[in-house]
């Protein structure tokens, strides 16, 4: 039978150029690290090759493979100084054969880059590459005959189901190495351990049907079955995989949104990366449980694992919660680079042939913002050709692809894969948050036929900074609540509009950031990076979508509050909610999940206002209670403002009427209204660009495409100040277009 071994502890780690090791011996000078391991450090961001080393024992007579669930970005594996192959691609599984080269005594060499590379996904992203053997890894010990390891990452076995009218079906495929009698019986248990159906050879018949099986019915009843597979030679087991799947019918309508089973279900989703604090990318199953744990707190029922494939044990746990997945390929940027869309067709297939036994996916995701770098003809072929290998690798589930606000509605970019998703930041890159409204309308009424969801929706917050008065890019809490408060009902009273992301659940690192006073993250997450703190939009969401009853009172970091009289606000899923403060006592019923109480004089000093709601539970009354304090203050607190240290440019400043607005960019010459894409096809204008501003150049001949150059300054604030800013904007206005 094969062994499983993990193979974590005791690693020699060496930042050091792949040259200038030598994969026969030992490298000195080195530290000793556990597996899972990134190199990534807040404040230094190093793309470039370090390598991995591990010494091992092992038995010469028996068969050897070493798996890795995840290294960042590329990889090459050597065993006692042979080549065994390399890897592209950060995030899915694979393996390799030790065999033809193992002895009793072994040294493993890894070496493992995150630096730039145009063939490999992802090129581009707000978000990091962080480096390393970051997940685990397992050296598995088999005899002559047994599963392909090495094929696609997937333990030799592909399972994938379907359930129409009321029957079940498994479709297995399986890849071993054994004898021409050799062969793999299947055996598929329900949930208690019986039976399922009769014992089935796959490479006899791919296919076998389970009459009425118990369904997989998401949040409400997330019932798994259990196959086992088994490799039998000479009248015994040789090897076995197993593999948790089940059963449940997916439909999109176009007007009407997801169905489960034929059972209406609006996805309330949110979007989630894979990091940590302080482990980074390098995570544990216990970080990732808290995760989970807090997303079922909060009453979601879909999330999006964004932008890449996430570990298994993710995976396993959105199919033992009912959690309905859109699980995706890094595919951020498209050029006409053929090993690059070699590499993305590579990703693709690892994805779906790990992954398609899992019950909980749905979709699965092949392009994210591509045209954020302006669309181009081509980019309908190469994502019609991922369209179609999703569709023949698994011909159950459905394609999507995340676009952005500058894919025009009717664009052919909508009309590839089976459903489309919308990443919109109306109200904080740009325009006012009724414009999703507008948008969807506008979309729905030009494609009729194609379903579209809310693939990403959020704005950033610094949870120091607070305001009684938010606006949009204050930083504030409290701008953050209302944006979620205004813009999820446009997209939840919308039947077409299938279902949303939240973007994001957590904060996350993205090492180029510095924006509203935290640097190397981006802060849309309705928790912070640590887990620790639930932002208040987060019971917002709680108090929608959750049934399990609870109360909070929300700003209770915004202690300090110097006008008077002032607004308690509470989110609650109650009936009702009473609030006492300084021995008067309030009621109020929840609309869209708050409660607000108005003119409420504050007492000198502090004030403890507690909030109180009454539920059932299971037939038991129960008492829902929360409590924050506030203090009546003389001044503002200055430590609530944000006050950008970077200023940056604010062309609003630069002109008082029409006239002066037609001088400063005329239509008949170039400016920093100017799309990034549009300067770059003038040589003069980049010319100006790279003297005045030379780091600006180099960034956006590889940047944001179709964002003006003066929003794309927004995000490079250091390196262009209001004046220099003028300077360019006039030195543009004389190249005429």
């Amino acid at each position: 039978m094969a062994l499983r071994y993990s193979f974590n502890d005791d690693w020699a780690f060496a930042r050091r150029d792949w040259t200038e090791v030598d994969p026969s011996q030992k490298m000195t000078a080195c530290e000793t690290v556990q597996i899972p391991h990134t190199w990534y450090t807040d404040g230094e961001y190093f793309r470039g090759e370090c390598v991995y080393q591990k010494s091992f024992s092992a038995d010469e007579t028996r068969q050897y493979f070493i798996k890795f669930y995840g290294v960042d970005k590329s990889c090459r594996v050597l065993l006692n100084g042979h080549e065994l192959g390399g890897h592209e691609g950060g995030y899915s599984m694979f393996a390799f054969d030790l065999t033809p080269y193992v002895q009793k005594e072994n040294l493993l060499t890894v070496y493992v880059t995150n630096a730039q590379d145009q063939t490999v996904s992802p090129l581009s992203g707000d978000f990091t590459i962080f480096g390393g053997i970051y997940r685990r890894v397992e050296l598995i010990e088999t005899e002559a005959a047994h599963f392909d390891y090495t094929y696609y990452g997937t333990d030799g076995i592909e399972i994938n189901t379907e359930y129409r009218n009321g029957v079940g079906t498994v479709h297995v495929t399986s890849h071993v190495t054994a004898g021409s009698d050799a062969k793999v019986i299947c055996r598929l248990c329900d949930a208690d351990g019986n039976a399922a159906a009769a014992e089935f050879v796959p490479n006899e018949s791919s296919a076998f049907r389970v009459e009425k099986p118990h369904t997989w019915q998401g949040r409400k009843d997330p019932y798994l079955y259990q196959l086992t597979a088994e490799l039998w030679e000479n009248g015994r087991c040789v090897d076995t995989v197993v593999r948790t799947c089940g059963f449940r019918e997916i439909r999109m309508d176009a007007n009407k949104g997801f169905f489960l089973n034929e059972e209406h279900l609006k996805l309330r989703g949110v979007a989630k990366h894979q990091d940590t604090a302080g482990c980074f990318s390098a995570a544990s199953p216990k970080e990732w449980d808290r995760d989970m744990e807090l997303i079922e707190e909060m009453g979601a029922n879909a999330v999006r694992l964004s932008h890449y494939q996430h570990p298994q044990y993710i995976y396993d746990k959105c199919d033992s919660m009912g959690f309905v997945v859109w699980a995706e390929i890094p595919m951020l940027k498209l050029t006409t680079n053929e090993a690059l869309f070699a590499n993305a067709q590579e990703q693709l297939k690892e994805l779906i042939l790990q992954n398609m036994h899992h019950p909980s996916i749905i979709m699965w995701g092949l392009e994210n913002e591509i045209a954020i770098y302006g669309e181009e003809p081509y980019m309908y072929e190469k994502v019609g050709i991922l369209h179609e290998l999703a569709k023949k690798l698994d011909p159950y589930r459905l394609t999507t692809v995340a676009n952005m606000n500058s894919v025009a509605n009717d664009s052919r970019l909508n009309r590839i894969s089976d459903v489309v998703g919308y990443n919109l930041y109306y109200g904080w890159y740009y325009g006012e948050m009724p414009g999703f409204a507008d948008h969807m309308d506008e979309f729905h009424r030009l494609n009729p036929t194609v379903p579209v969801g809310i693939s990403e929706y959020g704005a950033d917050c610094n949870l120091a900074f607070h305001s009684t008065h938010p606006e949009v890019k204050d930083y504030t809490e409290e701008f953050t609540s209302l944006f979620h408060e205004t813009v999820y009902p446009i997209l939840a009273e919308r039947d077409f509009v299938w279902g949303s992301f939240v973007w994001n659940m957590f904060d996350f690192v993205a090492a180029h950031r510095d924006e509203g006073g935290i640097k190397y993250r981006n802060n849309k997450g309705l928790v912070s990076h640590d887990r620790k703190i639930c932002k208040d939009a987060f019971y917002y969401y709680k108090a929608i979508w959750s049934d399990q009853p609870f109360v909070q009172i929300a700003e209770k970091r915004f202690v300090n509050h110097d006008e008077d009289p002032i607004r308690v606000k509470v989110y609650s899923n109650c009936s009702s909610v009473m609030i006492e403060l300084n021995g008067k006592q309030y009621t109020a019923s929840p609309q869209n999940g708050i409660c607000l109480f108005e003119n409420l004089s504050l007492a000198d000093g502090e004030n403890t206002v507690r909030a109180f709601a009454d539920a059932e539970v299971n037939g038991q009354n129960i008492r829902c209670t929360d409590e924050a304090v506030f203090v009546k203050a003389a001044e503002p607190d200055p430590s609530y403002i944000w006050v950008d240290p970077n200023p940056g440019i604010n062309v609003k400043n630069w002109f008082t009427d029409e006239v002066e607005l037609e001088k400063l960019f005329p239509a008949d010459a170039y400016s920093i209204k100017d799309t990034i894409n549009t300067l770059k096809e003038c040589p003069e204008a980049m010319a100006v660009i790279d003297e005045m501003l030379p780091k600006v150049g180099t960034i956006i001949r590889d940047f944001i495409g179709t964002f003006s150059l003066e929003e794309a300054l927004t995000f490079m604030k250091d390196l262009c100040d209001e004046e220099t800013g003028k300077e360019l904007n006039s030195r543009l206005i004389q190249i005429k277009k």
